[in-house]
């Protein structure tokens, strides 16, 4: 018989764009007792071995996963997909990301060259925001990380070179929409080519934070009824294999689910419930806000 557990399945880490490393995210989801849990860094599987090792020494569940970023122009998508590994294989997947990493790195490479020639006497460099990125593990390369346009706001912040009330959506407005530290762009992969690759490693694939598409709002939804079929039929005709329960930040949570869960019966797609936790300090600190009931996968 399949277990019932209490699951929250969208965690990040200090591999990507939280706050706290792998084991650390782990004994907090212990403590908030919670019995199943996946690391889902963007783009990265780094640090899902450290995360597994720390959360079945706990006597937790816990799955091999990774959000990844993607497009569907076809529908006007620019978001993500979560990856579900349940037979612990992702050959596939992993030497896809390995590229999108790569240009992740040379993204904030060329973003931090950019602001040295603004910031002239910040002295900032690429070098001493991967030693503030590793915080107190030297011995990990570049290359572990998937680094992130938070990476440079809040290196920016700890070194005093934008004010601590400046948020992150006021920065990247001022200094990346603009293209005034922006640095070299890279190509998503398609959804289609993300779900194929999945597939082929024996994932399952979840549409995230669906309400993300209609500004967390249910009355855009209602406004909106034909973009939001349109992207559950594209998504459905590509494979999709589940849709996740999130938790939103202007109270329509509960509303959104409900509409969410009752397509997910309609159209024969599993449920997760994701709480999206970045840690302490990152604006998303979400671990005890939200998680539900869930069998096995």
């Amino acid at each position: 018989m399949l277990r019932v557990m209490k699951a929250n399945l969208h965690l990040h880490s200090r591999i990507s764009d939280g706050t706290e490393w792998p084991a650390e995210l782990a004994v907090r989801a212990y403590q908030s007792g919670l019995e199943w849990v996946a690391l889902t860094d963007h783009d990265t599987l780094g640090g899902v071995q450290e995360f597994s090792r720390a959360a079945e020494k706990l006597g937790l569940k816990t799955t091999a996963a990774v959000e990844i970023d993607c497009r569907a122009p076809e529908i006007g998508y620019r978001s993500e997909l979560l990856a579900y590994f349940p037979q612990g294989r992702y050959e596939h997947t992993k030497a896809l990301l390995a590229e999108v990493t790569k240009g992740r790195l040379e993204y904030i490479r060329s973003s931090i060259r950019n602001a040295q020639r603004h910031f002239v006497k910040s002295q900032v460099s690429f070098e001493d925001l991967l030693q503030y990125k590793r915080k107190g593990r030297p011995e990990l390369p570049a290359e572990t990380f998937s680094f992130n346009k938070v990476d440079i706001f809040l290196y920016f912040k700890a070194h005093g070179i934008i004010a601590q009330e400046v948020s992150y959506r006021a920065f990247k407005k001022a200094y990346l929409d603009t293209g005034l530290l922006s640095g070299t762009s890279y190509e998503k992969p398609s959804c289609a080519e993300v779900i194929r690759t999945i597939h082929a490693d024996g994932g399952l694939v979840v549409l995230p934070h669906i309400g993300h598409e209609f500004e967390d709002s249910l009355d855009t939804i209602k406004k909106n009824k034909t973009k939001w079929k349109e992207a559950l039929d594209y998504f459905c005709g590509l494979g999709l294999n589940g849709i996740e329960l999130y938790w939103y930040r202007n109270g329509d949570t509960e509303a959104i689910n409900k509409l969410v869960a009752a397509e997910a019966e309609k159209r024969h797609l599993r449920i997760t419930y994701g709480s999206d936790c970045h840690g302490p300090g990152s604006g998303k600190e979400t671990m005890e806000l939200f998680c539900g009931e869930l069998k096995e996968l």
